[in-house]
């Protein structure tokens, strides 16, 4: 079974920095089917910075970030951001996976200026050497719920 984590960091960088873990978590043969940096400017819209998923879960990733950008704009614009990210089709799946508004709220509002973010849609098991590595990072773990 996999699950959304999501690390917050104090900066683009350290985001960035922590992105490399993934690599190595990867490296050593664990299941993280994709991921996602993103940052958020002075301005408070967000951008990926980096983004990497196996085609298979690419949409649900997707649909996560569009929906955290759409969210400034209010609940409309979170559902147009979620459209436009690839909710389409994967709705039904990130309802049944237990992702969606909530852990999308959770992010807009725990990145600040200047912050960066992780989402991660990997194997459950693979959840705490994530959640260790993101940590010794310097960043913050949020779950929905």
């Amino acid at each position: 079974m996999s699950q959304f984590v999501v690390a917050t960091f104090p900066s683009e960088a350290m985001a960035t920095e922590a992105n490399k873990s993934i690599n190595e978590l990867r490296a050593a043969g664990m299941t993280v089917y994709g991921w996602a940096v993103l940052g958020k400017d002075s301005k408070g819209r967000i951008s990926v910075l980096h983004r990497v998923a196996d085609s298979s879960h690419a949409t649900a990733v997707a649909a996560l970030i569009g929906g955290v950008a759409g969210l400034p704009a209010g609940p409309l614009g979170a559902l147009m951001g979620a459209a436009a990210g690839g909710l389409i089709g994967m709705s039904a799946d990130l309802t049944d996976r237990g992702v969606g508004r909530e852990l999308a709220e959770k992010v807009s509002h725990a990145l600040a200026a200047g912050n960066g973010a992780i989402i991660a849609d990997m194997a459950s098991e693979v959840t705490l050497s994530f959640e260790h590595r993101m940590k010794a990072a310097g960043g913050t773990i949020l779950h929905a719920g």
